[in-house]
């Protein structure tokens, strides 16, 4: 089995099981609120039921029996109230219920449930909610006729048991969460390091390719050299040294462009600002490249229109910066390549586009072009030759230079590079 496809079971393992402990957590966290809000409703039902036994020793008390005898005496008919003194009971409930840590805030009332009305209480505009209140407790022990209940609501009773709870549920609350993060980017690390990985490994295959080409064509061309028929033909020993050289330099320009990319990634680039002159840069670009615009028949536009093109740069870096940018323009262009180099000022500064009629590049990889060792897919890996350091180097050297580079790009319709460099990079 490939690695790729090991790594991918066991991320899909450990993912079920961080859903299963997380649905685990959340069943416990679901049990424990249903044990508390039990808890609550045996909390109220010992209250109450205290509540009405005291009420019954209250009315059997032989004073207040002598009370209720005298009342009688001159009412043909006692209400609740009489038996059950709304002061008595709305101290009595008061000090229940807040025994029981149930007394922040609730409403009750003496139902009769055969004219559906309240007869005393302290219940507010919460009829409605008594009525449909679990907590009923009948009062017949206390006082018979007709049917009465002692009815309490509580409106806050998820914030009281959640408050009772509230600790916990923050802990587990706080642990799968730093659970959650901590597997997303153990994940994200292990797939960015396995992107890594499969990049260097392509880096590696393009280097070895990149290099393995000039040294056998510069190999050949010196055994060419030490033939004896060719020792006599100036032309041709001339040819061939040329072509010795042009590979040399050709594995020049690869040795410093990965040297450009190592150290820009590490921080070791230094950077000594001066004032320098774009367009005199632009120029001496195009005459290094004056070799490869021959071979390869490139149509090489200047528009040098920027009335300012001095800025505060450092020079070495501009230059290889703009090495970079002609020479992908070049590779990218394999057939009658055009390229358009133009330059104009806005008020902080000049702007370079670079424009080439090459293979264009897709939408969705503008964004990757500009990391390290990131090459277009071109379904064959040597079809274009690079590293993927170019433009990884440029970006970085336009940010050192508080520029921006953006780029406009679609396949088949080649690609333009606009960057700007600000007059002086303190400005920004």
């Amino acid at each position: 089995m490939k690695k790729k496809a090991i790594l991918i079971i066991v991320i899909i393992i450990t993912s079920v099981s961080l859903v299963g402990i997380v649905l685990t957590q959340l069943y416990w966290v679901k049990k424990s609120l249903d044990l508390k809000s039990e808890q609550f409703d045996n909390s109220v039902r010992i209250a109450l039921k205290s509540v009405i036994n005291q009420l019954m020793e209250i009315k059997n008390d032989s004073v207040f029996q002598e009370h209720l005898y005298e009342l009688s005496c001159r009412k043909a008919k006692l209400d609740v109230t009489d038996v059950i003194v709304p002061a008595t009971l709305d101290s009595l409930m008061r000090r229940e219920l807040g025994s029981m840590g149930l007394g922040e805030q609730f409403y009750y009332g003496i139902y009769n449930a055969a004219t559906n009305k309240f007869s005393t209480g302290q219940y507010g505009k919460k009829e409605g909610e008594l009525v449909r209140s679990p907590y009923r407790f009948s009062i017949s022990s206390i006082y018979k006729p007709g049917d009465y209940s002692l009815i309490v609501y509580f409106p806050t009773k998820t914030s009281l048991i959640l408050r009772q709870m509230e600790i916990w549920l923050l802990m587990s609350v706080l642990f799968l969460i730093v659970v959650i993060i901590s597997f997303g980017y153990v994940v994200f690390r292990i797939l960015q390091q396995r992107r890594l990985s499969e990049l260097k490994s392509d880096f590696v295959n393009n280097m070895t390719h990149e290099f393995k080409t000039p040294l056998a064509t510069s190999s050949l061309a010196a055994e060419m050299l030490l033939r004896p028929d060719i020792a006599k033909n100036g032309g041709r020993i001339n040819r061939y040294a040329q072509v010795i050289l042009d590979e040399n330099v050709r594995l020049q320009n690869h040795v410093e462009q990965i040297l450009q990319a190592t150290t820009q990634e590490n921080g070791k680039q230094h950077y000594q600002f001066t004032r320098v002159d774009i367009h005199e840069m632009i120029k001496l670009i195009a005459t290094r490249f004056e070799l490869r615009i021959k071979e390869n028949k490139v149509n090489l536009i200047l528009h040098l229109d920027a009335p300012k093109h001095v800025l505060t740069a450092d020079k070495n870096h501009i230059l290889n910066m703009l090495f970079n940018m002609v020479d992908n323009a070049i590779k990218y262009s394999p057939e009658k390549p055009k390229i358009v180099i133009k330059t104009w000022n806005n008020r902080n500064g000049i702007i370079i586009r670079i424009r080439d009629n090459g293979i264009g590049i897709r939408s969705r990889h503008h964004k990757d072009i500009f990391k390290n060792l990131f090459r277009v897919p071109t379904g064959n890996i040597h079809e274009v030759r690079g590293f993927g350091l170019g433009l990884f180097y440029v970006k970085n050297v336009v940010n050192r230079h508080h520029g921006v580079i953006t780029v406009d790009s679609e396949p088949g319709n080649g690609s333009a590079f606009d960057i700007f460099l600000p007059f002086s990079i303190t400005e920004k």
